[in-house]
């Protein structure tokens, strides 16, 4: 009963009213491999995930040194690649760790079988060892699989610090509790084997901490060993680290290879750290040092090799870190194309509150060459975007490129208004882009005028009526007095696009007097388009028509009237004869021309 109530206090918090997290479920898996009992917990503020480590004071008074240790440590050390320490609190029956959310690495090594994701673990738990042992003198001392978590990147962080111990203290733990942890006579050095932990005096800082990362090695690429003659046997780990394994696990301490050695040997060129995944990682860690050049060159690479990347390492790792390059402006223009295929593996929440925040930033970003590449792009997330985020935050932003210097930025945005379009309300559709619009139409770029053109006959179909009937006429009769011919055309092509929203006396007072006008145009295929938008509108006006009476005259009794009637009848018969002999053809329509 005693031992249920005990379970209990640590499940529900209660020996800590202030404690200000939840302490959730154990993890099953981690059970037994350490002194500690793993939970998954909620920070009470926010409900931010967490792992709370346990310890049972009265069940476990021997090992209560080391917990008392490892506690006093967690709080006193920091490195990205240690095990990122949040909180903590001891009382007379437990002690308390709370830490980033993480999970036993035991559990990723039955998950994923990529040896690069191995390779860069290792070169993690090497790079916290060399800050231990070479940049601190301190003994880890408790290197194994069971002392590694990973976060949700799926990112190696070294724990276990039951027996770090900085040789300069003055009663390190290591060398009174050493044999304490859990298996420690299995994962003991030889040296320490053969006489005593107190061995440990006479050798380098790193001697043990060395072993027992080759004995990590094995482990990682064929499970738990049980004797240390299984160290021999080296068939499944990579030929590429072989030579280096053998050194760390050679039974002479004074032979034997330290964690920095490893890591600066698998770091030269050729070497086994040299893989897309180490390498992408390394140098988004030491971006903020990179060239210009270098970057743009890295982000290149990185769009084409990120498939390739877990998915986890992708999303928790790399977007984070390529965030923070585009939201302050370290990555540059070349650095959004990765950013977008990452963002396709989100959720909606996730792309949300991720990419669309960046996103959003980011176009208030005044360098060019970002503006462009959002611009560029816009078609891969557009439709993640809501309307509301485009009418509130993003339009008022792209509007300030119609009036850019650079034509490049002018082009590109009357480009994006075909993406922005439906998600405008009617008022900045109807009123405020067409303003920008009827400027575009004057730009001095011959380009752009006919850009503009065929971007508002794409649109049209977005507007209302009030609006379409009082702007689609004089923009595009106006296209037709353009002196760049490729302007006249798209002016008569958006014509034709448009040609269901005119009604007859448009179509025979306003357009065709226009369209005629070019049907003796300088340039060939300009007059070709004109007849075959004034065909266009000809067979538009017969379907008008036929709706109107045969005649307007009042009384159709009278003998004058007879006589006229049959006049008109006449004439409408012979007009309707020449129209059946013209051969029409059917514009194809603006919205498949490519801007």
């Amino acid at each position: 009963m005693d031992y249920l109530k005990s379970i209990s206090r640590v499940v529900l918090g209660k020996d800590i009213p202030s404690f200000p997290y939840n302490i959730g479920e154990k993890v099953d898996s981690f059970e037994g491999a350490s002194i500690w009992s793993l939970h998954n917990g909620t920070k009470k503020e926010d409900g931010t995930s967490v792992s709370v480590f346990t310890f049972d004071c009265n069940k476990q008074k021997d090992r209560l040194p080391l917990a008392k240790n490892a506690f006093k440590k967690f709080r006193t050390i920091r490195h990205p690649d240690l095990l990122k320490y949040l909180d903590g609190v001891e009382t007379e029956t437990y002690i308390y760790i709370v830490t980033e959310y993480v999970s036993p690495l035991k559990d990723q090594l039955k998950l994923h079988e990529d040896n690069n994701l191995k390779l860069w673990g290792l070169y993690k738990v090497g790079s916290a060892l060399k800050f231990l042992n070479n940049d601190c003198s301190i003994i880890h001392g408790n290197v194994r699989i069971s002392s590694i978590f990973t976060n949700k990147a799926g990112e190696w962080k070294l724990a276990g610090f039951e027996l770090l111990s900085s040789i300069k203290e003055e009663n390190p733990v290591i060398y009174t509790y050493g044999g304490l942890v859990v298996e420690s006579a299995k994962y003991a050095s030889p040296e320490v084997s053969k006489n005593s932990w107190n061995i440990l005096k006479d050798q380098e800082v790193w001697v043990t901490d060395s072993w027992n990362y080759g004995t990590l090695i094995y482990e990682v690429y064929n499970g738990e060993f049980t004797s240390a003659k299984q160290l021999d046997n080296v068939e499944s780990i990579p030929q590429a680290i072989c030579d280096r394994y053998r050194q760390l696990v050679s039974t002479n301490p004074k032979l034997r290879l330290s964690a920095s050695s490893f890591i600066e040997d698998g770091l030269k060129p050729g070497g086994f750290f040299q893989n897309d995944l180490v390498q992408v990682n390394l140098f988004l860690e030491n971006m903020n040092i990179k060239e210009a050049k270098e970057k743009e060159n890295f982000f290149k690479k990185l769009n084409n090799c990120i498939d390739n990347f877990p998915e986890e390492i992708c999303k928790y790792k790399i977007l984070p870190e390529l965030i923070n390059a585009l939201e302050y402006g370290s990555g540059g223009a070349k650095v959004l194309p990765p950013i977008i295929k990452i963002g396709n593996s989100l959720s909606s929440t996730e792309y949300e509150q991720i990419i669309v925040a960046a996103i959003v930033k980011t176009f208030a970003v005044p360098d060019r060459t970002i503006r462009l590449s959002l611009l560029e792009n816009l078609g891969s997330f557009i439709d993640k975007l809501s309307n509301k985020i485009v009418n509130d935050q993003i339009f008022q932003h792209v509007v300030t490129g119609f009036t850019d210097t650079a034509p490049i930025i002018r082009e590109n945005t009357v480009k994006s208004i075909l993406l922005l379009a439906p998600k405008l309300s009617d008022r900045t559709l109807n009123n405020e882009l067409l303003k920008y619009i009827a400027k575009l139409q004057m730009d001095d770029e011959p380009g752009i005028r006919t850009n503009t053109t065929i971007c508002l006959g794409k649109i049209s179909k977005h507007l209302n009526d009030s609006t379409k009937k009082r702007v689609l006429v004089s923009a595009f009769s106006r296209s037709l007095r353009d002196p760049f011919p490729h302007a006249r055309v798209a002016g008569l092509m958006a014509f034709s696009a448009t040609s269901d929203y005119y009604d007859a006396t448009e179509c025979a007072t306003k357009i065709l007097p226009c369209v005629s006008l070019v049907m003796i145009d300088k340039e060939k295929s300009v007059r070709i388009q004109a007849f075959k938008t004034a065909d266009t509108f000809i067979k538009r006006l017969e379907k008008l028509v036929e709706s109107m009476p045969d005649t307007a005259i009042p009384d159709p009794n009278s003998t004058e009237n007879s006589s006229s009637l049959g006049v008109a009848s006449n004439v409408a018969g012979a007009a309707a004869s020449v129209a059946e002999s013209w051969a029409g053809w059917a514009v194809t329509s603006i919205t498949k021309r490519v801007i």
